[in-house]
């Protein structure tokens, strides 16, 4: 059997080269009545036009396989913006622009999805109508779907702003009015902690031009400064999103922690079991980040608890053996590659703590596997080195 030749696109051209090609048809024109003659070399020009568009079409195809990488080959990595904003080219044709100080991360890509999360400040999206990816982009207070289209996030403490400028989306979470809300091109709509958000008309004229250059809402009518009711007292949500956990803790408790685990949805877990982790209260966040993997173990965010429960209990509760657990569903579930490699240096370290040296062995051998050139390397050799526990 002849085994093939990559990349096939090497292989994919024309044998016949365009001077030669141009005198034959030359030849042949000088032989034909004027009418065939133009006949024939509208023909030409069809056949051409439609060969240059198959070819596109098969570049475009190829060149979008597999994960979303930069517009320059690099793999995708999470990107701090600087003080005047960064515009990131993709693979596949999209882009996205953060505004100063913005972090975006991506957590997971294929040829058919996307996820990434909006950490922090404000975000355009123009995603490519008719690529093959689904994009899931979680902004904190919602997670915004789409195939292709251009749309906005505005992330502050407890407030977050979506905007759609082309095509159409669909946000979710559990502050949306049926924790799903479709926005076309010209709608908006305002996300706000503790309240059920309803979109924004589409807005033309002059209120257009000053929400896109001051990024507020008109004032409601009849409505003055003093005849506004005072704004409530920080929820436990606004605390956590302002960064102050203790505070967040505080009015929770650890009967609200565990109260709020059994009824919120994955990205407010997540928030959860960080007032509880950070305020110096680890065990409290074993509760939510458990109740993801029971519950919403399909969600793309899940195999990212799974990882933050192994380092919980192996770091800051001293239970090698429920790390080890919590690591393995990790990998099961499919972490990110970008994090994998620490997966495996923490479980062959939990095995290795709950002193289960064959099991430290095979996590030190599954690691060297995937990663031979890894950061922990010698270590991992080393373990498996003859010594006298006969590991």
């Amino acid at each position: 059997m002849t085994h093939l030749q990559f990349p096939l696109k090497e292989m994919l051209r024309d044998p016949t080269e365009e001077p030669t090609l141009r005198r034959i048809w030359e030849r042949i024109d000088g032989r034909l009545p004027d009418a065939r003659r133009r006949r024939r070399r509208v023909a030409v020009g069809a056949l051409a036009f439609a060969g240059a568009v198959v070819i596109a079409l098969v570049a475009i195809g190829r060149r979008d396989a597999g994960p979303l990488r930069f517009g320059d080959g690099r793999a995708l990595v999470a990107v701090d913006a600087p003080a005047a904003g960064v515009r990131l080219a993709l693979s596949d044709g999209s882009a996205i622009e953060l505004g100063g100080g913005a972090r975006f991360e991506p957590l997971e890509s294929s040829g058919t999805t996307f996820l990434g999360v909006l950490q922090r400040g404000n975000a355009s999206f123009d995603v490519r109508p008719g690529g093959p990816r689904r994009w899931q982009v979680e902004c904190g207070l919602a997670t915004v779907e789409v195939v292709g289209t251009r749309f906005s996030c505005e992330r502050a403490p407890g407030r977050l702003r979506v905007s759609v400028q082309r095509g159409a989306i669909v946000v979710r979470g559990e502050r949306i009015a049926d924790r799903a809300r479709r926005l076309a091109a010209g709608e908006s709509l305002d996300i706000v902690e503790g309240l059920v958000s309803s979109p924004l008309p589409p807005v033309t004229g002059a209120g257009a031009a000053f929400r896109e250059k001051s990024g507020a809402d008109l004032a409601e009518p009849g409505l003055d400064e003093t005849s506004r009711a005072a704004p409530p007292p920080a929820s436990w949500r606004e605390l956590a999103h302002r960064g102050h956990p203790a505070e967040a803790f505080a009015v929770l408790g650890a009967q609200g922690v565990e109260r709020e685990a059994r009824r919120l949805g994955v990205s407010d877990l997540l928030v959860l079991a960080d007032v509880a982790r950070l305020s110096g209260h680890p065990a409290e966040a074993v509760g939510p980040l458990e109740r993801i993997l029971s519950d919403f173990a399909g969600d793309p965010q899940a195999p990212l608890a799974a990882f933050a429960l192994g380092r919980l209990e192996l770091d800051a509760l001293d239970r090698p053996r429920s790390a080890t657990m919590a690591l393995e569903r990790a990998l099961a579930l499919g972490v990110p590659r970008s994090l994998r490699e620490d997966v495996r240096a923490r479980l062959f370290e939990a095995h290795e703590r709950a002193g289960e040296w064959s099991a430290a062995r095979s996590a030190a051998e599954a690691y060297l596997r995937d990663f031979p050139a890894g950061r922990r390397r010698a270590e991992m050799e080393s373990a498996l080195a003859p010594n006298d526990r006969g590991r």
